[in-house]
């Protein structure tokens, strides 16, 4: 994860951008020196990788329209992907829970899946399997739109039998990182605000955007006190799976890009990098579609 580190030496205060990354056989840790504040835009720093450098152009939007018809020609997006794409779907529930600390192996995540019992051993991690197929069969089955009402019930839905709140707003404050999140008080406020941005974004915005800001808001918002990026993870590919694109898979051993393209977004504020991100990362998956 990305993150501010400060650090005082001889009086002197310093601010460096760091960076632990997972390599052979341990850690890495890199900085990126700030000057003696936190600069309020650090958009003028060179990327650290360049597919954050820049906003998702139409060229790339015509290669993300190119994989959708591709893609189509030989699936149709409806339940019948549970036979079709079962291997893609259980990538994505393994790799959703495990970047939220689930111990499951990818082959621990595909067995519970295909016999629907809870060992005991890893009774919590493989609940929580076998909930994120249920949101899964849920988002195909419902006819409806985004709602508050929809948010709390996939909640509900990903959090059975695991959290006592499942389906409720956090009544706490909470900090991830660096990032403080938004007051609990003002959560059903944000909501609604989200949903009107909802409202107006989906006929303005590409679809490919529009499920990357969708993904960005809900997870920057934080409205439970656990289960955000599953959630926003899971609406972003309802919107995807709804305009017909294919699902969009983050993984677990690219899960420390993810966050610094987070926090960078917390820095800068600037959208278009986190859309460019999953640009490129759905590109990557969909290579033989392009």
């Amino acid at each position: 994860m990305a993150y501010i580190e400060k650090k005082v030496i001889k009086g002197k205060t310093y601010y460096y951008l760091t960076e632990t990354k997972r390599v052979a056989g341990g850690f890495k840790k890199t900085r990126r020196y700030l000057g003696a504040s936190v600069p309020k835009d650090l958009e003028h720093l060179p990327a650290r990788h360049p597919r954050i450098a820049k906003k998702l152009t139409s060229k790339e939007a015509e290669i993300v329209n190119r994989i959708r018809k591709n893609y189509l020609a030989s699936h149709h997006i409806d339940k019948s992907l549970w036979r079709t794409e079962r291997e893609r779907f259980v990538d994505f529930i393994y790799n959703t829970n495990a970047i939220e600390g689930n111990t499951l192996t990818r082959e621990e995540t595909d067995e519970v899946l295909k016999s629907g019992k809870i060992p005991e051993r890893k009774g919590r991690d493989a609940r929580e399997a076998e909930n994120m197929k249920e949101c899964i069969d849920f988002l195909f089955d419902y006819k409806g739109d985004i709602s508050e009402d929809m948010v709390l019930r996939l909640h509900t839905l990903q959090h059975k039998g695991t959290m006592d709140d499942a389906g409720r707003y956090r009544n706490v404050d909470v900090k991830v990182g660096s990032y403080l999140c938004p007051g609990w008080q003002g959560l059903p406020a944000l909501m609604a605000r989200f949903l009107k941005w909802y409202d107006g974004a989906k006929e303005a915005l590409h679809p490919f955007e529009f499920a990357s800001l969708v993904h960005l808001k809900l997870v920057r918002m934080h409205p439970f006190r656990d289960g955000n990026g599953r959630i926003a993870r899971l609406l972003m590919n309802f919107v995807l799976l709804r305009h017909g694109y294919p699902l969009l898979n983050i993984f677990n051993d690219e899960k420390l890009l993810y966050y610094m393209v987070l926090q960078k977004y917390d820095f800068n504020r600037k959208e278009r990098g986190f859309v460019r991100y999953l640009f490129e990362v759905f590109v990557g998956q969909y290579r033989e579609c392009v």
